[in-house]
Formats: structure tokens, C-alpha cells, sequence
């Protein structure tokens, strides 16, 4: 008899417990759809549903049919380079798509449907497309939004990677952490190795940045002194790409690379030193007059360099991050960069040694020099920057939750939902408590009528 009423508590409690836990604990995720993707002659592309970049197809011309025996809400197309503007039509739903470049896209629907005609542009590269169901979309998909049209912070990489490497957390900090509007712009690119520009999606979105990256049309390059990167690109061209991104963007802060180098890579040298002219050329209406007519002029407040010696800057980028469930700024630039696959022989996100991704220097300032030297918007006032908020004072850090391992690289963790748990636990432990306290008394009076 003992036993039975234990586990009559058990279950009962196991109930309550059950019972207690909130919808939200199960937000329903949206479910992918199995889709058939047949071509204007009725061909089956399976390529586009085998979760590949590596496969890709060169789009004859035409429509694509989307159809799945389920009713999906969303789409999310992978392409191979940017394929130009398109068209398409579900449901009610008139499709457009392109007009940013993004080469990860995502198109929600008006209303759920079966099947959707896309009219991709002829010749153009795709890798992958996917359908959801209604609910929430998992986190690997990227809903990018467009480069901002006003951006608190821009980063000026030279390649995919660099972001992480040598600016650190700047990204999970500053985009990730204080919601501040960081633009990333790369001096090069990597069109020419196809998986580089998704590595580099997936790394930014892992740390927060969610407006789209600008790629320059720069081929990547490599040098082995300024001198080389000078015979390998047209310099005027290059101060007027740098010119052009500080009035597009009219950032309080810049953040560029080491006037050596790094490693003594010319092409980031070459970085520095066009972006050193653009700074003092960007705010005169006379210079580059095109980019002027159409952005307006800007001289930024803020600007910072790795490694640069004068005026030094130490961040901190050991401090827990609740945008990331704990992790430091600088573990997340680590699992940003563990994003780019194709990059992880030689290379690792140190805040130590020659290449420390902690320190900058204060390179040019229209407000005066830093004095607390660990805040890259230190100084700025209201004026300059209405949306700045100066940072509070942070606890002792603890230790951080282990570091997630690498994902495929078909998979884009952004920062994880926060965890839903903590909302229900104690309801959920109160009530089975009350469980056992009244199944006590039912057993002990139970006992007292039938001793």
C-alpha cells in the first residue's frame, strides 16, 4: 500500500510539472517542407533541396515550381554570388527579390501556400532553396536587413575572417550585446572562392551583426608590402571606395586595421593607408565630388586601429555577454570564426601576444583624446550621438558556459533564444511541494480511519 501511494505522488507531481510548463517551452518551431522544384520542363532539380552549397545550379531561364504536400509561409534561398533582381508569385503574394544582393535570403509570405512560382534571372547561381512552415524560424536562418543608412560603428576588414581576428569581440559587443548599429564593409572579396562569402555570413550573424555586409569589388590579393598592394590596385579608385563607405555610412566610429599589417600582409597595410587619406578627405565637398553629391559629406569623430601605439586602447573582452547566454565578447569572435572553415589551419582569435585582438589606438579624433581608454565611444556626447548610452560598470566575471563545438557549415547559429526555464520552475516546484504536503494528509488520514 506504501508503495502505491509513492507513486501515486510521483505521477501526480510528474503531472503538475508537466502541466505547469508553459507553451512557450515548446515554441513551436516552424517545420521545413518537403518540396518537389521542377524547372519550366517539368525537370526535377534536386540540387536545390540537397542542403549543398557546394551543388549549385546555373538557372537556365524561366520558372521554378515550388510545391510541397504541406503548406509553407517562408522561403530561404541560397545563392551562389548575388543573381540580380527577381520575381516570383504564391498565393496572393507577389515575390520580389535581389534588390539588396544578398546571397542568403529569406522571403516571408502573406499567407501559408503549396506552391510558388519563382522567376529567377537567367544565369544566375543557386545553391539552395527552403520552405517553412508557420512558426518561429529556426535560428540558423538569416533574416538580413539591408546596410544601414546610418551606422553608429563601421568595421573596415580586409578580408572574410579579419573581422574576428583582430577586432575581436568588437562585433558580439558592440552589435550584439548594446544593440549599437554596426555596418561591417570588407575591402576585398571572394568571389572567386565560393564558400568564403557564406563562411562569412554565417561568422557575422553568429555574433550579432544582422545589417548586410558590403563586399567591395576589389579581387582579394595578396602582398607582401605596401609597395606590392600599391602595383596590385589603382589607388585612387581605392581612397574613393573608402571615401564612399564613411559618407554612406556616417559612423561616430571607425575601426580599421594595423599599419603594419598584422602579420605584414600588404593588403591590410593597404587598407590603413587609403582609409588614412579617405579620413581626410571624406569631409571636403570638393573631393570625390560623385560620392559626395550622393551621400553628402562626413568627417568621423572616432577613429581606432589594431595594434596602433599611440593613444592606446585595452577592451575588454572578457566580460559575460547576456546577448549570448554568458559567453564572453571574445568567445563568440572565437565561434564566429570557427564559421570560416576554410580558414582554420593557421589562424586563431588571440587576446594575447603580438596579434592581442584587446588593443587598439585612438588614431584621429575630432573630440579629444580618451582617458578611461576602454570605450570606443568614450567622449561622445548627446550631440554626436543620440543613441549612445555610456557603459555601466560590470559584476567580477564568472565562469561562462563551455563553448558550443563547430557546426556544418551549412548550419548559421546566430545568438540562441534566451532560455525560457526560469519562468516556470519555480510555479512548477511549488506545486509539486503542495502535491506531496496534500497526499500526506490524505495518507495519514487514510491510516487514522483504517488502522
Amino acid at each position: 500500500m506504501k508503495n502505491r501511494y509513492r507513486w501515486i505522488c510521483l505521477l501526480t507531481a510528474l503531472v503538475l510539472v508537466i502541466g505547469c510548463w508553459p507553451v512557450t517551452a515548446w515554441a513551436e518551431q516552424a517545420p521545413e517542407a518537403v518540396c518537389t522544384m521542377t524547372d519550366k520542363q517539368g525537370a526535377v532539380q534536386w540540387m536545390l533541396a540537397d542542403s549543398n552549397r557546394t551543388t549549385k545550379i546555373q538557372w537556365p531561364g524561366g520558372a521554378l515550381t515550388v510545391e510541397s504536400e504541406t503548406p509553407f509561409s517562408a522561403l530561404y534561398v541560397i545563392w551562389d554570388q548575388p543573381p540580380g533582381n527577381w520575381t516570383g508569385q504564391a498565393g496572393e503574394t507577389v515575390i520580389t527579390g535581389g534588390q539588396y544582393g544578398f546571397i542568403h535570403e529569406y522571403i516571408p509570405l502573406e499567407a501559408p501556400v503549396t506552391k510558388a512560382v519563382l522567376e529567377l534571372p537567367q544565369g544566375a547561381l543557386c545553391c539552395d532553396i527552403y520552405a517553412f512552415g508557420e512558426g518561429e524560424i529556426p535560428d540558423w536562418v538569416q533574416q538580413w536587413q539591408p546596410p544601414l543608412e546610418d551606422a553608429d560603428l563601421l568595421l573596415l576588414p580586409t578580408h572574410a575572417d579579419d573581422e574576428h581576428l583582430f577586432f575581436g569581440g568588437t562585433m558580439p559587443y558592440y552589435a550584439g550585446e548594446l544593440g549599437k548599429k554596426v555596418q561591417v564593409a570588407y575591402f576585398t572579396n571572394h568571389w572567386g572562392e565560393p564558400y568564403r562569402p557564406h563562411e562569412l555570413l554565417n561568422g557575422l550573424w553568429t555574433v550579432g551583426v544582422r545589417a548586410y555586409p558590403i563586399m567591395s569589388d576589389f579581387v582579394d590579393q595578396y602582398a607582401g608590402s605596401l609597395e606590392e598592394a600599391r602595383s596590385l590596385y589603382d589607388e585612387q579608385t581605392a581612397i574613393a571606395w573608402q571615401v564612399e563607405q564613411l559618407r554612406r555610412f556616417k559612423p561616430e566610429v571607425v575601426v580599421g586595421h594595423d599599419v603594419n599589417g598584422e602579420y605584414g600582409h600588404g593588403a591590410h597595410m593597404y587598407n590603413t593607408y587609403t582609409l588614412q587619406q579617405a579620413l581626410e578627405l571624406s569631409g571636403d565637398p570638393e573631393e570625390y565630388p560623385e560620392s559626395a553629391e550622393k551621400w553628402g559629406v562626413w568627417d568621423v569623430p572616432k577613429t581606432y586601429l589594431h595594434l596602433y601605439s599611440e593613444n592606446p586602447v585595452v577592451m575588454d573582452w572578457s566580460i559575460p555577454l547576456e546577448a549570448f547566454d554568458g559567453k564572453t565578447a571574445v568567445e563568440m569572435a572565437r565561434l564566429g570564426f570557427e564559421k570560416h572553415v576554410s580558414q582554420q589551419t593557421f589562424f586563431k582569435v588571440e587576446d594575447f601576444g603580438p596579434y592581442d585582438c584587446r588593443l587598439f589606438g585612438l588614431y584621429r579624433s575630432t573630440i579629444g583624446p580618451d582617458e578611461a581608454k576602454n570605450d570606443f565611444f568614450e567622449g561622445l556626447t548627446e550631440e554626436d550621438y543620440s543613441d549612445y548610452q555610456p557603459p555601466v560598470e560590470e559584476p567580477e566575471p564568472q565562469p561562462s558556459q563551455p563553448e558550443i563545438p563547430p557546426e556544418q557549415e551549412s548550419s548559421q547559429a546566430g545568438p540562441q533564444h534566451q532560455p525560457q526555464w526560469k519562468s516556470f520552475v519555480w510555479p512548477a516546484l511549488g506545486a509539486v511541494v503542495l502535491v506531496f504536503l496534500v497526499l500526506s494528509i490524505f495518507i495519514k488520514r487514510k491510516r487514522g480511519r483504517n488502522p
